[in-house]
């Protein structure tokens, strides 16, 4: 009865998962949901980047190196939040670059695929992609020291003991 019960707590627990002998298991990345959010994302840009008719109406709407800049922006911002739940020990620069590395490496084979479909590809649309990494990563940086900043010259308040009151 005790093998049953806990066959049945390993099987209703939330974020349990059961692995046979033999059967690969998901790495850990693959569970984090803003990892997630950004390869669904850059999947959908993959795919609607593909079709031509898409490309034209847009490109008469607005400009191309901004929707460029705009969706790396974000896909940026997301692989940030993902990799956020490294160790605490990771130092944060790292991560940083890796955000970096990952934006522009995604860019880049954008523009690779666009050439192999047939679609234009431009060196330029890759410069917008990295300027965006490289810009919403400057704003996090300077968010952070202006965050320890502050935490420096505004010290949390003492804890008051009132036993010296009496």
């Amino acid at each position: 009865m005790d093998r049953a019960r806990s066959t049945a707590t390993k099987i209703t627990a939330p974020k349990t998962m059961i692995v046979k002998p033999g059967m690969a298991r998901l790495p850990d990345w693959l569970h984090n949901r803003y990892l997630q959010c950004a390869l669904l994302f850059y999947g959908a840009m993959f795919v609607l980047g593909s079709f031509r008719a898409l490309e034209r109406s847009f490109i008469w709407t607005f400009n191309d190196k901004l929707l460029h800049f705009a969706a790396y922006f974000v896909l940026t911002v997301l692989v940030y939040l993902g990799l956020r739940s490294r160790p605490s020990g990771e130092l944060f620069l790292p991560r940083m670059f890796w955000c970096l590395a990952i934006a522009s490496g995604a860019g880049a084979l954008d523009e690779i695929a666009q050439y192999l479909v047939g679609r234009d590809s431009s060196f330029d649309d890759w410069l917008a992609d990295t300027a965006a990494a490289i810009v919403i990563l400057c704003a996090i940086t300077a968010g952070h020291l202006l965050h320890a900043l502050w935490q420096r010259l505004h010290p949390p308040p003492e804890p008051r003991d009132d036993s010296l009151d009496n």
